[in-house]
């Protein structure tokens, strides 16, 4: 059976990248610490309570999504802590890295609480590069990370991975059971894959165990991303955030002029983030 490799709490963006060039997956142990984990739990509970249940206006859409879990978006406002996590070094140096020979900027493409309860269903193969099927580019267009918000294990839907399916030539190739890999982690470990990986959720088999995780997702700065900032992160609530944090929330003018291509994204022929410099 193949295995992700396991890196410590103190790895560097660069040996996120050396990993997932080799097996497409990389398990970082304790990426979240103690204190991060009890202050986004803490603010996150209220929202979950309170969710309605999955109904996004496609019932395909929800079928993918799962009618036993629970999905956040929004987070930069509904739990301020995840700010914190969508700026950390590791993530946007992995994300940068990765996608340097296709984009010059990235943005979030999600930031996800997935809360898998009891019964629900896995998930079909998939890679996140799916999203934009008519895209073709010479590196992936994403990378993701799925950060284990409680301890995990396979029965309660852990993660699964193909590792080195980014290398595969065969676009509907499926893996065999002797191909994949469950992701077990300890609260606080955190998966960190590219978008040309096949992964999926897994089914939650247990009686009475939730899967909770968060998943940060970052895309080339040129694309539409699946979760739209714009309406969940209004702009009088991204001017109190940092630089960084607007940026990559999309609130930044799309430059590629320095690798011979265009602007996206102007706000009346200017930057977007002089939006934030102006006086009231």
């Amino acid at each position: 059976m193949p295995e992700l490799t396991r890196l410590p709490s103190d790895c560097t963006a660069d040996d996120i990248v050396e990993v997932n060039e080799r097996d497409g997956g990389v398990i970082v142990e304790g990426w979240l610490s103690t204190a991060v984990l009890e202050r986004f739990n803490a603010e996150i509970e209220p929202w979950l309570a309170a969710h309605a249940g999955t109904n996004s206006g496609s019932a395909q859409s929800d079928e993918f999504l799962g009618y036993r879990t629970r999905r956040l978006q929004g987070l930069s406002v509904k739990a301020p802590t995840f700010v914190e996590i969508m700026t950390d070094d590791r993530i946007v140096g992995f994300a940068r890295s990765v996608m340097a020979l296709i984009s010059p900027t990235v943005i979030l493409n999600n930031g996800e609480v997935i809360d898998i309860g009891p019964g629900e269903t896995s998930q079909p193969w998939h890679r996140d590069n799916d999203a934009w099927i008519h895209a073709s580019a010479p590196a992936p267009l994403m990378i993701n990370t799925i950060a284990a918000l409680v301890d995990i294990t396979s029965e309660m839907g852990g993660t699964l991975v193909a590792p080195g399916s980014h290398r595969w030539d065969d676009p509907m190739r499926v893996p065999t059971d002797a191909e994949t890999v469950a992701c077990e982690l300890p609260a606080g470990s955190t998966l960190f894959f590219r978008g040309d990986t096949l992964h999926a959720g897994g089914a939650n088999t247990t009686a009475d165990r939730r899967r909770r995780a968060l998943s940060t997702g970052i895309c080339a700065g040129w694309l539409r991303p699946v979760e739209n900032s714009y309406t969940n992160v209004p702009i009088a609530a991204a001017a109190k955030l940092s630089r960084r944090a607007q940026e990559l929330l999309g609130y930044a003018l799309y430059d590629a002029s320095s690798i011979g291509g265009g602007y996206l994204g102007y706000h009346d022929m200017g930057d977007p983030m002089k939006l934030f410099s102006q006086e009231p």
